[in-house]
């Protein structure tokens, strides 16, 4: 007698997709007022990138809902227009530590920005990226072992990006090679700090090693800008 063929793996870990009426069902006691327009417009402007369905349906993911109810709650609590609460989660997004008007730094944002954990059927359904993509990313470092954190999230969204101008992960070594350059400087700057042992010797230490990430990300915008600037002119 023939044998039953396996049962596949990722059959047992799909992604659980939400409605608009589903969305609106899992935040609307906390957030009456949201309407499908609402969530509409979120989505033309570029807050949130749900996925379509080839009906063209609108899908969410846990973690869209989660960016949702943290634009609401940002509308709703802290009156902040658009164009900020862009620049916050762009911020959270590139996993830094964005502050709030008043200079507090919401700490359940944070989590919930880079305390998921993806696994490898999530990263896909999040970022459209294929499993080529995924091995071809690993073989150079881009990208770790399942499962997945919110930095692999905005790297597999960047080299999904990346292929409408035929850029390969393996073209992208040079970056990995000056990235691990660049932390073994910052290592090196804060490992004296970091020595002491002690509560408020590793906030400094973080605090050093994220300016020092800022002023490294500056010099190589500008370098990078200059050339783009010579192109279009």
């Amino acid at each position: 007698m023939a044998q039953a063929a396996p049962a596949k793996l990722f059959a047992a870990r799909q992604v659980k997709l939400f409605t608009i009426g589903q969305v609106l069902d899992v935040l609307s006691q906390k957030f009456p007022d949201l309407s499908p327009s609402k969530l509409r417009f979120l989505e033309e402007q570029g807050l949130v990138t749900p996925q379509r369905t080839a009906s063209g349906y609108r899908k969410f993911t846990e973690l869209d809902i989660e960016r949702i109810q943290i634009i609401l709650e940002l509308q709703r609590d802290q009156y902040l227009p658009l164009k900020v609460i862009r620049s916050y989660l762009a911020d959270l997004d590139e996993g830094k530590q964005p502050s709030l008007p008043g200079g507090t730094v919401n700490t359940q944002h944070l989590r919930q920005a880079r305390g998921k954990k993806l696994t490898r059927i999530e990263l896909i359904a999040e970022t459209a990226i294929t499993d080529q993509l995924i091995a071809e990313a690993q073989d150079v470092s881009l990208l770790t072992e399942e499962p997945f954190d919110a930095s692999a999230l905005e790297i597999a969204r960047a080299i999904v990006h990346l292929q409408r101008f035929g850029i390969q992960p393996r073209h992208l070594r040079g970056i990995k090679a000056s990235a691990e350059r660049e932390i073994g400087i910052i290592e090196g700057v804060v490992a004296p700090v970091l020595g002491k042992n002690d509560t408020a010797s590793r906030s400094r230490a973080a605090h050093y090693a994220a300016e020092i990430e800022n002023q490294f990300s500056a010099i190589r915008t500008e370098l990078i800008r200059s050339v783009i600037s010579k192109i279009d002119g």
